[in-house]
C-alpha cells in the first residue's frame, strides 16, 4: 500500500463490522492522527504513514504537530499508534505514540507488530485491544 489513503481504504474494508472509525480531515498544523477507531474493548487512535524509500526510513514522516500531540497524549492514553507501510518490503509496521519522536529522528525503533502483505487487520485489532490498559510512563 504506496499511500496513506489506500491503507485506509484497506483497514475499512476489513474491519468496519468490527470498529467504528472516523477518518480525520485535520487541518495543517493540528496534529490529530488520522484514524479514530471505536470497539467493544475501547478507543483508539492511529496515526498512517507510507514510506516511499527502497530502505524503510521513518526520518522525516510526522510533522513537530503530530509528535507533539502524540507525546502529550501518550502520557495520558496509551491508545494512541502509528501505521508505517513499507510497499518495498511488502510490510507494515505498528509503533505506540510513545516511540514517535525516535521514529521521527530516523533511529532504529523495535515495532511493537509488524503485519506482512496482504496485511491481516484482524491482528492490528488484536495488538491495539490487547493495549488498551496500558499506561505509559512520562515521568
Amino acid at each position: 500500500m504506496k499511500t496513506e489513503t489506500a491503507i485506509w481504504q484497506s483497514i475499512k474494508k476489513a474491519t468496519s463490522d468490527k470498529v467504528h472509525w472516523t477518518r480525520i480531515e485535520a487541518r495543517v498544523g493540528s496534529g490529530v492522527p488520522d484514524l479514530n477507531g471505536c470497539t467493544d474493548k475501547g478507543e483508539f487512535w492511529i496515526e498512517l504513514k507510507a514510506c516511499k524509500t527502497n530502505r524503510y526510513q521513518t526520518k522525516g514522516l510526522w510533522r513537530p504537530q503530530q509528535i507533539a500531540w502524540q507525546m502529550k497524549r501518550a502520557c495520558i492514553f496509551a491508545n494512541v499508534f502509528n501505521l508505517v507501510s513499507h510497499p518495498s518490503l511488502q510490510c507494515c509496521k505498528i509503533y505506540g505514540a510513545s516511540k514517535v519522536f525516535e521514529l521521527h529522528l530516523g533511529n532504529a525503533v523495535k515495532p511493537d507488530l509488524t503485519l506482512s502483505y496482504p496485511v491481516n487487520w484482524q491482528r492490528l485489532l488484536d495488538h491495539v485491544g490487547s493495549n488498551m490498559d496500558l499506561v505509559n510512563d512520562c515521568a
